[in-house]
C-alpha cells in the first residue's frame, strides 16, 4: 500500500519530489517496524530523520525567497515535527523497542502505531496544509501559475 497518491501535489516540483521521498521512507520504516530486523528498522528511521532535515531546510530556503508571511508557524511546525523523530530515534536507540524477527513482536506493533499516529498523520496534515499553502505563495511570489 502506497501512502502517496497526487493529492498531496503542491505544485512546487522540488517539494514534491521530497514529499515523495519521504512518503516512500516512512513507508519503509512501517514495513521495517512490522517485519525487519533491528539493523533495517536503525537505517530506515535513520535515513528518514536526515532527509527531513534537508527537505525542511529546502522549504525554509523557498520561504525565504518569497518572503512567506507564515514562516514562522511553518518552521515551528518543522522544529515540532524534528523532536517527534528524535524521540523516536532515542526512543530506537535506547531499546525501546525490542525489535525481533518475529513478525507480531508487541514491540514492533507499537512501533508501527506510534510512527502512525505522530509521522503519518503530521506528514499527510502538514503537506495538505502548510506546505500547499507555501508552495501557491510561493509561485504567486514568483509570478508562475
Amino acid at each position: 500500500m502506497s501512502l502517496w497518491n497526487d493529492e498531496f501535489l503542491t505544485g512546487n516540483e522540488l517539494v514534491d519530489n521530497d514529499h515523495k521521498q519521504i512518503f516512500s521512507l516512512v513507508e519503509d520504516v512501517l514495513e521495517s517496524s512490522i517485519k525487519g530486523s533491528k539493523e533495517k528498522n536503525e537505517t530506515a528511521i535513520n535515513f528518514l530523520a536526515e532527509y527531513v532535515v534537508s527537505h525542511f531546510a529546502r522549504e525554509e530556503k523557498l520561504m525565504e525567497e518569497s518572503d512567506y508571511p507564515n514562516a514562522v508557524s511553518h518552521k515551528k511546525e518543522h522544529m515540532d515535527f524534528m523532536a517527534v523523530a528524535v524521540k523516536l530515534k532515542e526512543d530506537f536507540d535506547n531499546g525501546g523497542y525490542a525489535f525481533g524477527e518475529l513478525e507480531m513482536h508487541p514491540d514492533t506493533i507499537h512501533l508501527s502505531k506510534v510512527i502512525n499516529d505522530t509521522v503519518v498523520s503530521w506528514l499527510l496534515n502538514h503537506v495538505m496544509d502548510s506546505d500547499k499553502d507555501l508552495a501557491a505563495h510561493y509561485r504567486k511570489a514568483k509570478g508562475a501559475t
